[in-house]
């Protein structure tokens, strides 16, 4: 679909994987990875482990992917392992080693524009102790596309995490978003509704705002959350270095899609209960267009 809801081609989906930012071209994984654009034409292999990626996020630039790569007869939870960046047709080069024994490490963003990738280390998480699961981030790396320096990095307390019913207290739980360009991290609290807007690489706090962030406009202006209002939770798109509420609708913002050099935002929402979901269309000026309801496309 464009940005107006209006169908312009469709694909197989056998082993389709990983849009690029502006939709144009995706990742097919089937024995190999290869590239192809939005009618289904190949525009090229990946040398890299077809394995690797899911562990992948394409570059700001549409063009380049950012990966992670194992050692043979090892996985995601050594937590170690190695970042690589590759396009269709060139050869994929190694940038350095990432991750931390503990966690499953995944490229949460990749930013040739300004020269970095961050590394996301997650977890599932329980509370009570055997009960219900979250997904939670472990630790941050910020990385150097070019040395493959660690710019920064952070480890989040994790605490007891209640997967077989061990005593003691849990960590402050968070699931981290990055902004595209690399600048900025949502740390969004898993039990206190309160997100924690910091900025990178000098790992200075910039802003508190209420709800969870699920995703950060192209241009890092605006956030789309969950916020709890009168004990209904709404979906929100948020000016986040003012607090102005942009957009607000019914349901939980589980989703966030950034239009390239824009502000606008498709949200994926849904009811607390799970029972309607929908895409919208969220633009900076605060006007809004429905284009996805439970599977269907609604197109002008």
């Amino acid at each position: 679909m464009d940005w107006s809801g209006k169908v312009r081609a469709s694909v197989s989906a056998q082993g389709f994987s990983t849009p690029s930012p502006d939709g144009s071209r995706f990742i097919r994984a089937t024995d190999r990875l290869t590239v192809e654009d939005w009618r289904g034409s190949s525009l090229g292999p990946l040398d890299v482990d077809p394995t690797s990626y899911g562990l992948s996020a394409w570059a700001d630039d549409g063009v380049h992917i950012c990966g992670i790569t194992f050692r043979s007869n090892s996985g995601p939870d050594t937590g170690t392992g190695s970042l690589w960046i590759a396009a269709p047709g060139e050869k994929s080069r190694i940038v350095g080693p990432v991750g931390k024994p503990g966690s499953d490490p995944a490229v949460a963003i990749c930013s040739i524009k300004n020269n970095r990738a961050i590394i996301a280390g997650g977890l599932t998480a329980h509370w009570p102790p055997g009960g219900t699961s979250y997904l939670i981030t472990s630790e941050i790396q910020v990385v150097d596309l070019s040395t493959g320096a660690i710019e920064y990095e952070h480890q989040y307390p994790l605490g007891n995490l209640g997967g077989q019913r061990e005593n003691g207290t849990r960590g402050d739980w968070v699931l981290v978003t990055a902004s595209h360009d690399g600048r900025y991290l949502a740390e969004s609290g898993v039990f206190n509704g309160q997100t924690t807007v910091r900025e990178v690489p000098s790992g200075r706090e910039l802003v508190s705002l209420q709800g969870s962030v699920c995703g950060f406009s192209w241009d890092g202006s605006l956030v789309a959350a969950s916020v709890t209002v009168g004990g209904t939770t709404e979906s929100h798109v948020i000016s986040w270095t003012d607090q102005r509420v942009i957009w607000h609708g019914s349901g939980v913002a589980q989703s966030a899609v950034a239009r390239p050099d824009s502000s606008d935002l498709l949200i994926g929402r849904s009811a607390t209960a799970g029972d309607w979901s929908d895409l919208v269309v969220v633009r900076a000026d605060g006007t809004s267009t429905e284009v996805v309801q439970n599977g269907r496309v609604w197109s002008p």
